[in-house]
């Protein structure tokens, strides 16, 4: 069986990304050997729920995995596979749970980072058996003070699939962390995951995306800039 390539973090124009669903989905179909990627914009399904209905409707070779990243009080939680948006600001064990109503797979996003929100040993001490995935490897910023020490904490005490994704806001960033499963289909994927089979590869974004991530941040964050 072929071993699939997943990037399972990516932000659009619908949050805080650079990059329009419509140009994501072009560079990863041109410029990339990825199988599968996901929308993961913060606390809102319209860019991923866009991405799969246009990668469905044009037959592209990238399939679109919907997914969201949602704000909780114990950390950002990448949700995958769901339909319906999930609110913000409940706990991380209450997203959980509604993650799996809606039949979807919940993996803790850049954990341990103090980059930005993210969940705490204590929480996942706590919530590793409910939890489906970590996210072991993390191309961002957020990766940064993280990354070296996450796969070797989840191989000896969690034994949750381990994830890898780009956090990507730039076009340069996307496939610099990814994961990897057996097929290579969004249903193997999940699958893979549900199984705890996949392995994250890859590192931090280029030096480039850095740059480039550094100047968004600074358009978004000063209103003159914003249309610059």
């Amino acid at each position: 069986m072929s071993v699939g390539k997943a990037d399972l973090h990516i932000h659009s124009t619908y949050s805080d990304g650079s990059a329009s669903v419509e140009a994501i989905l072009a560079h990863v179909e041109q410029r990339s050997d990825l199988d599968v990627i996901a929308i993961t914009d913060h606390d809102c399904l319209e860019g991923a729920l866009r991405a799969r209905d246009r990668a469905a409707a044009k037959r592209m070779r990238v399939a679109v995995l919907v997914g969201v990243e949602i704000s909780t009080r114990d950390g950002h939680l990448l949700a995958l596979g769901i339909e319906r948006l999930i609110a913000a600001d409940l706990s991380m064990a209450e997203t959980v749970a509604a993650v799996h109503e809606q039949g979807g797979l919940a993996i803790a996003a850049h954990p341990l980072s103090w980059w930005c929100p993210s969940a705490s040993r204590a929480v996942l001490d706590a919530l590793h058996t409910d939890l489906d995935g970590l996210e072991v490897l993390n191309g961002s910023f957020a990766g940064v003070p993280i990354n070296w020490r996450l796969a070797a904490l989840n191989a000896a005490h969690y034994g949750l699939a381990a994830c890898g994704g780009s956090d990507a806001h730039t076009l340069n960033a996307i496939g610099s962390a990814c994961t990897h499963f057996a097929g290579d289909s969004v249903g193997e994927l999940l699958q893979a995951i549900r199984m705890r089979r996949t392995w994250a590869e890859g590192g931090l974004w280029s030096w480039r995306a850095f740059l480039q991530y550094g100047a968004l941040a600074v358009r978004q964050r000063v209103p003159s800039l914003r249309s610059a």
